[in-house]
């Protein structure tokens, strides 16, 4: 950008040239032509802010220079005025016909044609700044409708006026039909626990309060599926401060989501048998314990051990030993309730957590887990495995102290299963 606007005076009369630039020049570098033709040269070169064009020039008269200014793709958006004799109204019509935006009469008054240039050129600083404003709008509307995130304007009322084509795409909703609606994410939840299901109370109260929010959203799809968004929500503010509209990007986190639901399960659950692990049943357990400490009910625990396991890997295989362990696995969660756990402690053991379980009841289970392992020999090749179980089964006393002493106690119970004979259940009554 140039730091002064360049005046283009053209007039066959030299002293008018002469005066025109006496009264220009503080506004801007003025340079001149005395025809048409070097008036259309001087301009193409120049590319001048305005041009001052007097109307009746020889070879080429103002009205032919403005109508070739005018049809040039680089020169037409040059503001003209033209210079024409006092009186001369055909003249000034058919300048204005041909283009001209203003024009000036002689004899010349220096102060006035110095205000009607000044205004002119703040005109065309103005259609400037506003051509390169639109230009910027431009760039922008592209690279939000080009974005892969959903990208959605609202008024202060969340009622929307602009949606992009990702975020049409991620709702499956045509964005026109969108116009005039309520965001639903933005909108006032029906109930104070539909709002609590997102934490979409701190999302509402973070925009009254003028502020941005961002935080992960579940959203029901149209094929009544739910999907999960990472949202962020900024208010616009006018000069003022006041909020006028708010801009909502959502990106879909469903399968971020997923995956991280993924890495939870396999932090808690034994690979091969689908069971929980160790240190999850571990947790459990003291989170029962306590509660069980707090209500009084019975809380009983089974251990489990697959008899002669070793037998099963060193004659048909370890592949066949996995078979056996999910086969105890599987018998065991089918005998079990909804309310109960099982897992994986290591190898070929396993623990039962019962709450609301008395010993005799607990006992009951097991011999039921029993019955059913030695009943249900595992297909394998041509020829199927049969295997039993131990099971020992302890209830939590009174006087336990920790979580780890009940499993002590049916571990202890499960022993005396072993060494009594195997394929067995034994309950350790309290001591």
């Amino acid at each position: 950008m140039r730091a002064l606007p360049v005046i283009l005076v053209a007039d066959d009369v030299v002293e008018n040239v002469r005066l025109l630039k006496n009264a220009l020049q503080e506004l801007g570098d003025v340079v001149f032509a005395h025809n048409g033709e070097d008036a259309l040269t001087q301009a193409i070169r120049h590319r001048p802010e305005i041009i001052l064009l007097d109307v009746g020039m020889p070879v080429l008269d103002g009205r032919q220079v403005c109508k070739r200014l005018k049809a040039d793709e680089g020169t037409r958006d040059i503001p003209v005025i033209f210079i024409t004799a006092a009186g001369a109204e055909e003249d000034e019509e058919r300048g204005l016909a041909a283009g001209a935006i203003d024009y000036i009469t002689k004899p010349f008054a220096p102060a006035i044609v110095r205000a009607r240039v000044k205004n002119h050129l703040a005109l065309v600083k103005a259609n400037a700044a506003v051509r390169e404003a639109n230009d910027q709008l431009r760039k922008y509307k592209a690279a939000v409708d080009a974005s892969s995130a959903g990208i959605v304007i609202t008024d202060r009322q969340a009622v929307v006026e602009y949606a992009n084509t990702a975020h049409a795409a991620l709702t499956g909703t045509d964005p026109a039909a969108l116009l005039g609606r309520a965001l639903p994410v933005l909108a006032e939840p029906p109930s104070p626990a539909a709002a609590s299901e997102y934490s979409q109370g701190e999302l509402l109260a973070a925009l009254r309060a003028g502020c941005a929010w961002r935080g992960e959203v579940p959203a029901r799809r149209r094929d009544d599926t739910t999907a999960w968004e990472d949202v962020s929500v900024a208010p616009v503010k006018d000069a003022q401060g006041s909020v006028t509209h708010f801009v909502t990007i959502t990106t879909d986190i469903s399968e971020r989501k997923a995956m991280e639901e993924r890495l939870r399960e396999m932090a808690v659950t034994d690979p091969l048998t689908g069971a929980l692990n160790r240190r999850r049943f571990m947790e459990l357990g003291e989170q029962e314990f306590h509660r069980t400490r707090r209500t009084g009910e019975p809380l009983s625990v089974l251990m489990l051990d697959i008899d002669h396991f070793k037998r099963v890997n060193d004659t048909r295989g370890h592949p066949a030993g996995d078979a056996v362990i999910r086969a105890l696995a599987d018998i065991t969660k089918q005998s079990l309730r909804a309310l109960d756990t099982v897992a994986r402690l290591g190898g070929e053991e396993f623990a039962a957590l019962l709450p609301m379980t008395p010993l005799a009841a607990a006992a009951e289970v097991g011999e039921r887990i029993r019955a059913a392992v030695a009943a249900s020999p595992v297909a394998w090749e041509d020829r199927p495995i049969a295997f039993t179980v131990s099971i020992g089964a302890a209830e939590l006393q009174p006087t336990g102290q920790h979580f780890e002493a009940l499993l002590a106690s049916a571990d202890q119970a499960l022993y005396e299963a072993k060494h009594g004979g195997r394929n067995r259940v034994v309950a350790r009554a309290p001591d």
